[in-house]
């Protein structure tokens, strides 16, 4: 059977598809064509030839097959994804996410006793698995998923390839689950707090801040620490400048700093009685 593709093969295709599109919507919908037209070569191959013996037809739909069905598979489910994602809000998406890859695992986990079959190499029931003398509704998974072709199709191979490209995405799905949460706790806006006192009180907080060292090692500039305090009051402190030389000419120039002293010294006051 020469005209069989190996996955290193596929996978090194498809990589070149992958870095040939900017898109990658694009890219995904050009390897799920490709994978197609690889299935389609093997389908009118059957037709016309068929299989020597059962162990051929065996090895087929257990393993040559699932190849390119994998990986088409894999990508419809990628290209919906990111179709599906883009379309919803920020907040939306992680819990879109999680759901994704809740349903995912449900699904491993209902087909568990196959994937350990699989996983132990195990052979007793290939001809069942894997040959199409079996493919009846009475065998075949997921018959009611797929339009399947009984002359390329076995009752389990499809669902082999569903299993396989699940796990990849499951893999895709978790990584880019922990990208959006540590994206989201980056780039979360700030909580504000509400500033009761006068916006002169901050400036004169913030200007003691500043000359005393106390915030970065005295490396954070004053320009950094008005933002950061503009951004958690949402205030516009204008002319910063201009309100320290007021606070300088006031016969108190430190009356918020002086009234934070005395209410700290009342309040201790008031636990020691």
């Amino acid at each position: 059977m020469d005209f069989l593709i190996t996955e290193d093969e596929l996978k090194n295709e498809i990589r070149k598809i992958e870095k040939t599109f900017l898109n990658k919507n694009a890219a995904y919908f050009e390897v799920i064509q490709y994978c197609r037209s690889i299935l389609e070569t093997y389908r009118k191959e059957i037709y016309l030839n068929g299989f020597p013996n059962i162990t051929t037809e065996i090895l087929f739909f257990k393993e040559q097959k699932t190849f390119p069905l994998t990986y088409q598979i894999y990508y419809e489910n990628l290209l919906s994804i990111e179709l599906e994602i883009s379309s919803i809000g920020e907040t939306s998406r992680l819990k879109f996410i999680r759901k994704k890859i809740q349903k995912i695992n449900t699904f491993l986990t209902a087909h568990k006793n196959f994937l350990l079959y699989i996983a132990l190499n195990q052979e007793y029931l290939d001809e069942i698995y894997f040959t199409r003398k079996y493919f009846s509704k009475d065998h075949i998974a997921n018959y009611n998923q797929y339009e399947r072709d009984p002359l390329f199709s076995s009752s389990h191979d499809l669902l082999l390839s569903e299993l396989n490209a699940r796990n990849f995405l499951l893999e895709y799905l978790n990584k880019l689950f922990q990208d959006k949460q540590t994206s989201s706790i980056a780039y979360e806006e700030p909580v504000k707090i509400n500033w009761t006192s006068s916006k002169v009180a901050l400036t004169e907080l913030i200007y003691a801040l500043h000359v005393s060292g106390a915030i970065n090692n005295g490396n954070a500039t004053l320009k950094e620490l008005m933002v950061i305090f503009e951004t958690l009051t949402g205030l516009d402190l204008g002319d910063y400048p201009h309100t320290f030389l007021r606070l300088r000419g006031r016969s108190e120039p430190l009356k918020f700093i002086d009234k934070m002293r005395n209410s700290m010294l009342e309040y201790m006051e008031e636990l020691d009685a």
